[in-house]
């Protein structure tokens, strides 16, 4: 494949991406997003690749793959009424991930993380644990 059919397939792909989070975004925006930020993640990716392919290294490239299949997978999930469209159900999806990849302390961490900057209370890590450990026993069954 040519680096212009490449570059061509590359934006198919990522065109889709945008389409199915315009069709997933909720239909009202809550306190504090207009445009979700995975929206904004696919635009900005779909614009890369159309502007600076010729220029992006193979890592580069990689790396906007992998965050267009996160984004993809979640939005998948929406769009089908497997979750709702909630920082929450988000946040656990990413969660799955990680405990899937055997990083259950990264897990633990990005729970932290992310409870604090969405809710302003960061939970204790016993709590933080606890949490984690549910999901892990869930993907067990």
């Amino acid at each position: 494949m040519s680096a212009s059919n490449k570059k061509q397939w590359m934006y198919e792909k990522l065109n889709r991406l945008v389409k199915l989070c315009k069709s997933t975004e909720p239909d009202q925006p809550d306190d504090k997003h207009l445009f979700m930020p995975t929206t904004i993640d696919a635009y900005d990716m779909l614009n890369d690749v159309e502007d600076n392919y010729d220029d992006m290294s193979l890592v580069e490239i990689k790396k906007i793959m992998v965050e267009a299949n996160k984004i993809w997978k979640f939005r998948r999930k929406v769009y089908n009424g497997d979750i709702d469209w909630s920082w929450q159900s988000q946040l656990d999806d990413e969660l799955n991930v990680l405990i899937k990849q055997g990083s259950v302390i990264s897990a633990i961490k990005h729970y932290r993380k992310e409870c604090e900057k969405e809710s302003g209370t960061s939970p204790s890590l016993k709590e933080s644990k606890d949490y984690v450990d549910k999901l892990r026993d869930k993907l067990k069954k």
